[in-house]
């Protein structure tokens, strides 16, 4: 997996600038990526990356879209804590390029992220998210099976009813945005 397969080739420039920074800190390669398509180009994007914390940390504070790209990385960081600190900082962007990273962690484990997306959902992005969410099917349906897993083995004892579970609302809101018209 190269970065040049996870994010848009206008960002190549930045990529090519950013990445040595990051790489000089990678603990070991991304693990194995996920294919998803947007705006009919498929990225594979890592499940997790194994940037060192401090590294990451301060490109994440980089201006503009290294920053972002960054942060997108972040997302994918084998520490949880660091996925959603990047993922907050991630929602206060607006770039279509940086659905994939968030709407993959609504099939995730970690219940603290899930409830983050889920309140940010009804605000963030509904056309670029849309577009993406209808482009990706099987994608999605992958997500909320895997989230129902976790409800299953994690969150059941918690949350006995299914509709009360954080990660079937945020999936909830992800189907009701797939089923969007296009403008």
């Amino acid at each position: 997996m190269t970065e040049t397969e996870v994010f848009p080739a206008a960002l190549a420039g930045t990529l090519a600038r950013l990445l040595p920074a990051l790489s000089a800190s990678q603990l070991h390669a991304p693990s194995a990526p996920f294919e998803v398509h947007q705006d009919g180009r498929l990225l594979r994007i890592p499940v997790r990356t194994y940037y060192q914390r401090e590294q990451l940390l301060a490109c994440t504070q980089l201006a503009g879209d290294a920053g972002v790209i960054a942060l997108c990385l972040g997302t994918r960081h084998h520490d949880g804590h660091l996925r959603e600190a990047c993922l907050r900082q991630l929602l206060l962007q607006e770039r279509a390029w940086t659905v994939p990273f968030v709407v993959h962690l609504c099939g995730e484990y970690v219940l603290e992220i899930v409830e983050v997306i889920g309140a940010a959902l009804p605000d963030w992005n509904g056309a670029a998210l849309a577009r993406y969410l209808r482009e990706n099917p099987a994608y999605v349906a992958t997500l909320e099976r895997r989230s129902i897993s976790y409800w299953s083995c994690y969150y059941r004892g918690h949350y006995p009813v299914w509709e009360d579970y954080p990660g079937r609302r945020a999936m909830a809101a992800l189907r009701a945005l797939q089923q969007l018209t296009p403008r």
